[in-house]
């Protein structure tokens, strides 16, 4: 079952809700929100209102906190209590056994686990109870000075809830780039990753697919479930018809992509506008999708249509009967990511470790293919994958590169992308591979001492050969702020499929492996603006060519992604709509006898071996294809 639900705080009282309890109007909020259909709630317990210095919790807090669970379970919504709220809404309130914030020390550690501890051997047989989450963005109260602080945290909290309620699932509760939502090193410790998003680009439709990139990364190929705990905008930022479409496009993305639910922020926008922290942080006044007034936004609606579509494809067997094919390709998310070694920069785990990882999930998906994101080293998902990609990496370990090779040798296809300088990330002193003769087919070209070949500005990668759908002649055109210095290459065991303007070879295929040496990822992810009907993707639909990956179904246009559903009669399809835009696309396949929409807005007619759709701006459509 997909967890359609809100983050909560009451609409009249906000913050103020411990503080100013108030029963009635919040079984008005919650009569609304059964009313959009919303299934669960995420709430807040903040820490000033119910402990004290020394983690004892007050008898008044909990009999309303008692209260509250019942409200909720008279009206079928699950409860998510959030157990250590320090940070909210930016500001960080008062958390009594942890004064200066310092919520790692050993004392504070004991006294929070003291506290927490007695709130759910309170709750944890409530029937309204779905599970719990620790923290409200805990690394924002105070960031821990390494990655096993925030772990040892992690383990005495988990511990100690585990023991006392093993039948409910527990999360952490914090932001993305949180050491406590590092899938690969808390997978044992948590029983759902939860990342929080709030995302900004200058590219829509890139903007759109990081946000199922996201769910992929978070996943590590199913190591463990994915909550989108919270994502969102206010209409103080932007237009409410846009946070409409912009919300129905996540909500039908995180369920394509298999996300366990998604949690709005938030329930309501807030009148309030002299408490702190709104008078100074005003935007948080508007997040809801009902305003202040009570009346509903345009992505209530929303919502609430939404919850008519997810009931419609539950009740057909999605999840079930429909399932999602196992993911035979996977892009690496690189070592850096989630691990420090000595001399590694870390500012590599966003540039050239996230970026790239997640725009090589996002050319995936517009080629139409079920591709995953599995770290580094997760060594025996990645010797299962039939195709494996390295999208951008200034280098990978030397232990991964034999791997790569094994799977290759195997029958596997690789594919990486190297640089050596692009913007901030300077890997001179690196090497991105040593087995570029025996994997990939090539000399390493560059002379000693080279910085690297350089490309700035507009250029030009033009392809020689055919590359799958791509033809001997076709050109890709990049735009770069930043120069990229990368490697020179002579193929001895590898033909060249394309070259740069100055007719140097710049991608060459071996037999099982396809080398870049323009880093078409980060490139196409720092771009301003991408025209992407040019056709980046079509590099990845080469890739699944030669990797024998059979793509079922593939939209003419790479703002619709479409996703599958496999069922023992036929295909459950989800297309999404990317862009602010109405667009028709052609789904090529092969032979499809009908094509009938059971969900979402738009229009399928099955033609001959495809099918054509249209939808509106940022609109979701599934259809059922034999």
């Amino acid at each position: 079952m997909f967890l359609l639900g809100v983050n909560y705080w009451p609409r009249k009282y906000n913050i103020k809700m411990w503080k100013e309890w108030k029963p009635d109007d919040i079984k008005e909020d919650l009569d609304a929100m059964k009313g959009l259909g919303i299934k669960a709630v995420r709430f807040f317990i903040l820490a000033e209102d119910f402990f004290d210095h020394y983690g004892g919790v007050s008898d008044a807090a909990l009999a309303k906190l008692k209260q509250f669970m019942d409200l909720l379970s008279e009206r079928g919504l699950a409860g998510f209590p959030t157990l250590i709220v320090g940070h909210m809404s930016g500001r960080n309130w008062e958390i009594p056994w942890a004064p200066d914030w310092n919520v790692y020390s050993p004392r504070a550690v004991e006294r929070g686990i003291k506290a927490v501890s007695k709130i759910v051997e309170v709750l944890k047989d409530h029937k309204a109870l779905g599970g719990w989450i620790l923290s409200n963005e805990l690394s924002l109260v105070r960031r821990a000075e390494s990655r096993e602080e925030a772990l040892s945290l992690l383990r005495a909290y988990s511990s100690a809830i585990k023991s006392i309620d093993p039948a409910h699932p527990f999360s952490s509760g914090d932001v993305k780039s949180s050491y406590l939502q590092e899938t690969p090193n808390v997978k044992d410790l948590v029983d759902w990753v939860g990342p929080h998003l709030y995302l900004y680009d200058t590219d829509l439709v890139r903007h759109a697919y990081l946000y199922p990139a996201y769910i992929e990364l978070f996943s590590n190929d199913g190591d463990k479930p994915v909550l989108l705990e919270e994502f969102g905008f206010s209409t103080y930022q932007f237009s409410e018809e846009g946070l409409a479409g912009f919300v129905n496009d996540v909500l039908w993305s995180s369920l394509a992509h298999g996300a366990m639910g998604a949690f709005i922020w938030c329930f309501s926008d807030f009148s309030q506008e002299g408490d702190p922290p709104y008078e100074w942080r005003l935007l948080e006044l508007g997040f809801g999708l009902m305003r202040a007034d009570g009346t509903p936004k345009p992505a209530a609606h929303v919502v609430k249509k939404f919850s008519q579509d997810l009931e419609r494809l539950e009740e057909l067997g999605l999840g079930e009967k429909f399932k999602r094919p196992e993911a035979l390709a996977a892009v690496v998310a690189p070592f850096y990511i989630y691990r420090d070694y000595e001399f590694v920069p870390r500012n590599w785990r966003d540039e050239p470790g996230v970026k790239p990882t997640l725009l090589g999930l996002t050319l995936g998906f517009m080629a139409g293919l079920r591709i995953s994101a599995v770290y580094e080293l997760a060594r025996e998902k990645l010797r299962a994958k039939r195709l494996l990609i390295f999208p951008s990496v200034p280098s990978a370990l030397a232990t991964t590169w034999r791997l790569a090779y094994e799977v290759a040798s195997s029958g596997g296809l690789i594919y990486a992308s190297v640089f050596r300088k692009f913007g901030n990330v300077v890997a001179l002193h690196e090497a991105a591979t040593h087995l570029w003769r025996e994997l990939f087919g090539v000399q390493n070209a560059l002379l000693p001492g080279s910085v690297g070949i350089g490309y700035r500005g507009i250029f030009r990668v033009k392809f020689v050969q055919d590359f799958g759908p791509i033809k001997a002649g076709e050109e890709l055109e990049f735009s770069v702020d930043s120069p990229i210095y990368t490697y020179a290459v002579k193929p001895v065991d590898a033909e060249v499929v394309a070259v740069d303007h100055r007719n140097r070879p710049v991608i060459t295929a071996a037999k099982n492996a396809v080398l870049s040496t323009i880093p078409v990822e980060l490139a196409l992810a720092e771009m301003e603006h991408v025209d992407w009907l040019r056709g980046y993707h079509r590099i990845y639909m080469a890739l699944a060519l030669r990797a024998g990956i059979e793509v079922p179904y593939i939209s003419s246009d790479p703002r619709v992604e479409v996703s599958r559903f496999s069922g023992k009669d036929g295909d459950l399809l989800i297309a999404v709509n990317h862009s602010y835009e109405a667009l028709s696309a052609t789904i090529v396949s092969k032979a499809v006898r009908s094509a009938e929409r059971v969900a979402g807005d738009g229009e399928v007619e099955a033609v001959g071996d495809a099918m054509e759709l249209k939808l509106g701006p940022k609109r979701a459509l599934a259809f059922l294809v034999r």
